[in-house]
C-alpha cells in the first residue's frame, strides 16, 4: 500500500516461465539502494531472501530484526578484509535455501550508483551459482532482472520491472572455475540489461506515454487541493530533513520511503483523534479515509 501512494505507475514485466517451484537466483542492477529489494518484493509471487551490505548487520538487535526480514549479509573488502571470511556462512546458507527451492536476491554490481547504467558485474553471483551447480543442484534458474525508474528524486515516480528470461547454467557447469565466472558474467549481464532502460544524464523523464484526462483531473481536483493543504507538509519536512542527512548517498529513496511508511499511517491516526476528541466523533473517524484519499488525488494530478 505505501508503495502505491508513493509511485504513480509500476510494471512488472515477467518472463512467460516463472519456475516458483525451483531454486532460483535473481540477480538485478542496483541504483537505488534498499528500495530495489523493498520494490521486487512487493511484485515478486513468492517470498525471497536478499543478500545485503555486512556493516548494517553489527548490531545484535539489528540483526535479528534483518535476519527476520529474511536478508542475508554479504561482506565487501570496503567493509574490511578481516570480515571477508564470514562470506563462507553467507554462502553456505544460500545454498541449504537453494535446496529447499527457496529463491535468493542478489545484486550483482556489489555497489549502488543512482543511474541509468549497469555497472561491471563482481564474481559473487557466478560463485554461489557456481557452487550451487557442483553440490548437484541441477534445477536452478538464474533470472536476471532491471530496474528503470523515472527519477531517483522526484515523488511520485514511475517505476518499470522486467523479470528477464533465465539463463541456461547447466550447461556451463563443466568449465573450469574462472572460466565458468566470465562466461557466466557476460550472460549474465546480456540478460540484466535486455529491455533496461540506459541513458547517460540524470534528469527526471516519463517512462510511459502520457495520455491526458482533462475530466479525471477535474473531479480529483477539489479533494486533491484538501490533500496537499491538510498533508503536504508531512512530506516537505521529511523530505527536508533526509536531503539533509542522506546528502551524498544513494539513501535518498530508501530513506524517505521508510519514512513516510511509518509515520504517515501514526500522523494520519493522531490527527484523526484530535479531531473526534474535540470536534466530532463521525468527522474523526472519516478523517482516516478522507484524508488517504485526498493524498492520492494529489498525488493522481501532480
Amino acid at each position: 500500500m505505501a508503495l502505491f501512494f508513493y509511485s504513480r505507475k509500476t510494471v512488472a514485466n515477467f518472463a512467460l516461465i516463472l519456475n516458483l517451484n525451483q531454486p532460483k537466483i535473481l540477480a538485478s542492477n542496483h541504483p537505488n539502494s534498499f528500495f530495489d529489494a523493498i520494490v521486487i518484493a512487493v511484485h515478486y509471487p513468492k517470498p525471497i531472501y536478499f543478500l545485503a551490505r555486512g556493516d548494517a548487520f553489527n548490531k545484535p538487535l539489528i540483526k535479528k530484526f534483518l535476519n527476520a526480514l529474511h536478508l542475508i549479509p554479504i561482506y565487501r573488502l570496503s567493509e574490511g578484509k578481516e570480515n571477508l571470511y564470514k562470506n563462507d556462512s553467507t554462502f553456505e546458507r544460500c545454498l541449504k535455501l537453494l535446496k529447499s527451492n527457496e529463491h535468493i536476491l542478489i545484486f550483482p554490481e556489489g555497489v549502488c550508483v543512482n543511474e541509468w547504467n549497469l555497472r561491471s558485474l563482481k564474481k559473487g553471483t557466478a560463485r554461489l551459482t557456481f557452487m550451487a551447480l557442483h553440490q548437484k543442484i541441477n534445477n536452478l534458474i538464474v533470472q536476471p532482472i532491471n530496474l528503470n525508474y523515472s527519477s531517483f528524486y522526484k515523488v511520485p515516480k514511475e517505476i518499470i520491472i522486467n523479470f528477464n528470461e533465465p539463463i541456461t547454467v547447466s550447461n556451463l557447469s563443466n568449465h573450469a572455475e574462472n572460466v565458468f565466472y566470465r562466461i557466466f558474467n557476460q550472460e549474465l549481464k546480456e540478460g540484466i540489461t535486455r529491455k533496461m532502460l540506459i541513458k547517460s544524464d540524470l534528469q527526471y523523464f516519463d517512462l510511459f506515454p502520457k495520455k491526458e484526462n482533462y475530466l479525471r483531473k477535474i473531479l480529483l481536483f477539489i479533494p486533491a487541493i484538501l490533500g496537499f493543504i491538510s498533508q503536504y507538509w508531512i512530506y516537505f519536512f521529511l523530505k527536508k530533513w533526509v536531503i539533509k542527512k542522506t546528502k551524498n548517498s544513494v539513501f535518498y529513496d530508501s530513506v524517505l520511503f521508510g519514512l513516510l511508511m511509518f509515520s504517515y499511517p501514526v500522523i494520519i491516526i493522531v490527527m484523526a483523534t484530535f479531531v473526534g476528541i474535540f470536534f466530532n466523533f463521525k468527522l474523526g473517524l472519516s478523517m482516516l479515509i478522507l484524508l488517504p484519499f485526498t493524498a492520492w488525488c494529489c498525488k493522481e494530478i501532480k
